[in-house]
């Protein structure tokens, strides 16, 4: 499967600038640039299919720039998050979007081989070294990313 409609629509753009940095190249910004996106212009933000994209590219995603020493574990605390959004699905009665996450999953079972394969001899820990969006958003009703 060509690795462009592995990421379409979701998380390309955060896959292309990990990837680089693994590889050693830095990424920069214009602050005087104006971007403009329309957000949800490709699926509408109810699309289950918007789901499935989501939840399955970020595994993909993790799996290919992951620093081997936590890859497993941030894998397996991302499978827990991924549970606990599906159950929110389903208390919500959203059963197309709890079946999205579940076939997101089968999927990316499908994938992960091919998808490992593609790791690098390196992923840095500066890419993901964050604090958690999910924490800030739903724990501290953040709206804004800080990093």
């Amino acid at each position: 499967m060509d690795s462009m409609m592995i990421f379409f629509a979701h998380q390309e753009e955060i896959d292309l600038c990990w990837r680089a940095i693994n590889k050693g190249y830095k990424i920069q910004y214009n602050y005087k640039s104006t971007v403009y996106h329309v957000g949800g212009a490709t699926l509408a933000q109810g699309n289950p299919t918007k789901t499935f994209l989501n939840f399955r590219n970020s595994l993909l995603m993790l799996t290919k720039n992951t620093p081997k020493d936590s890859f497993y574990s941030i894998l397996f605390s991302r499978m827990i998050l991924d549970g606990v959004a599906g159950t929110q699905f389903i208390f919500q009665g959203k059963f197309s979007h709890f079946s999205a996450i579940l076939k997101a999953h089968y999927s990316f079972y499908t994938l992960f081989s091919s998808t490992y394969k593609k790791r690098g001899s390196f992923q840095t820990k500066k890419y993901y070294n964050i604090k958690s969006i999910v924490f800030q958003y739903h724990v501290n009703r953040g709206k804004v990313f800080v990093r």
